[in-house]
């Protein structure tokens, strides 16, 4: 077994190739075309995954054998969950997790490829005018926030206005401080039919936004210290993961309208 583990492992290259071919049987050039290879890198990687029965060749078309799905099923989710923490270990390290129920947890993968985005210094408490524009041309937008942002609100009432659904989860405090002290944006979200929910439990992150196009979470430090920086993920798997998330605040909240 440590001489299956070492053929697939300790190449890349063949791993890419396990990877593409969990997708469906490939031809060679196939194969060198996905992976940017030639002849001279392919093949032999070919010979090391056919000779192993990892792979079967048929004509010029290669495929998984019964023992290369088995492992290709197992190292997929393995693959992605490494993309996950890829660039951004650090953050998942020092930040607090328990507001991630423990199935998405599990699920973490799902992710895929993350990017740690670190805000502007001058715009910090603004919302990023990127993901404004994809966020206004979604039909769809839910999102949990535990502290106060002066903008989303009337980011939330305009997606609404629009003819977007929109599930907006807040943190008792600030929805406390919205209703109170921001008497028009307030009224504003229930006129357009935002779904307004209170989140009253101690476990939370700091926020989160799904929207058709991306998924961004920001968690506390494992002190409860604030952090502007957040982790997007444009993945499709991604968007229904954080709607799962999205389910489960829904589900422990209580809904105003």
């Amino acid at each position: 077994m440590s001489g299956l583990v070492d053929l697939i492992f300790f190449s890349e290259k063949r791993k890419e190739i396990l990877i593409l071919l969990t997708k469906g049987p490939k031809s060679a050039d196939e194969i060198k075309n996905r992976l940017n290879g030639d002849a001279f890198s392919i093949m032999p990687q070919l010979k090391k995954l056919k000779d192993m029965d990892v792979i079967v060749q048929e004509k010029d078309i290669y495929k998984l054998s019964d023992i290369g799905k088995i492992i290709g099923e197992k190292i997929l989710p393995l693959t992605e969950l490494l993309q996950v923490f890829e660039g951004n270990d650090n953050y998942w390290s020092t930040h607090d997790r328990r507001p991630i129920p423990e199935p998405l947890m599990n699920k973490l993968h799902m992710l895929g490829k993350c990017k740690l985005d670190e805000p502007d210094l001058d715009h910090l408490f603004e919302f990023p005018e990127d993901l404004k524009e994809m966020v206004f041309r979604s039909e769809r937008i839910r999102s949990f926030y535990s502290f106060f942002c002066p903008e989303c609100p009337t980011i939330q009432a305009t997606c609404a206005k629009n003819g977007a659904k929109v599930d907006l989860i807040l943190d008792e405090k600030i929805y406390d401080r919205l209703k109170k002290d921001f008497e028009d944006t307030y009224g504003s979200l229930l006129e357009n039919n935002v779904s307004l929910y209170i989140y009253r439990g101690k476990i939370k992150p700091s926020s989160f936004i799904i929207s058709d196009e991306f998924m961004m979470l920001k968690l506390f430090g494992k002190e409860g210290q604030f952090d502007h920086r957040k982790i997007m993920s444009f993945n499709k798997s991604a968007i229904e993961w954080g709607n799962e998330l999205a389910d489960y605040y829904i589900g422990l909240s209580e809904k105003v309208n």
